[in-house]
């Protein structure tokens, strides 16, 4: 399934040089009233095309009057092509640097009941750590010990209870 974005970008190269059907340049100019990242990019992209126009511009007054014949077939290109082809490329790029930034993986922001709970479990593993310490001085609690251990680790993984818990169990 593709976002509205998508198949809009796909249609600003030509909506820059003008060559949509009324219905589709109506359609990329209602989207773009409401999308702020399609209009950045085809403000970049309309800037890359007048640059493009002028480098051809100030290419093409330098060898104006060099005149090569080449047998065969000539072929006369217009520099829209050109500009589309750099326009594209930048467009290319710029998205793919938007999709960069956009699907980096955010890191999850800490709360203070996020704090709060760690906290309180770190506390818990610790008095459940403590009591079963005291309980490891009596032989016969000894399988007890082992389960309190097991579990302090497995409830609380994150805790230093359970680090020191998984060093008793050794």
């Amino acid at each position: 399934m593709e976002k509205p974005c998508e198949k809009i970008e796909e249609m600003l190269v030509d909506f820059a040089d003008g060559l949509l059907s009324t219905g589709e340049s109506n359609k990329v100019a209602k989207h773009l009233e409401n999308c702020e990242l399609c209009r950045e990019t085809l403000g970049a992209l309309q800037k890359s095309l007048a640059l493009a126009g002028a480098i051809w511009d100030d290419g093409l007054a330098e060898t104006k009057d060099i005149r090569i014949i080449i047998p065969g077939k000539i072929r006369n290109i217009p520099w829209t092509r050109y500009a589309a082809a750099a326009a594209g490329i930048i467009l290319l790029l710029t998205t793919s640097i938007v999709w960069r930034t956009l699907m980096k993986p955010v890191e999850k922001e800490i709360n203070f009941a996020e704090i709060e709970r760690r906290i309180t479990e770190a506390g818990n593993a610790a008095r459940l750590l403590a009591a079963t310490e005291l309980l490891a001085e009596y032989p016969d609690a000894q399988t007890i010990v082992k389960d309190q251990y097991r579990y302090i680790v497995e409830t609380y993984p994150e805790t230093s209870a359970a680090n020191k818990a998984k060093l008793k169990m050794q």
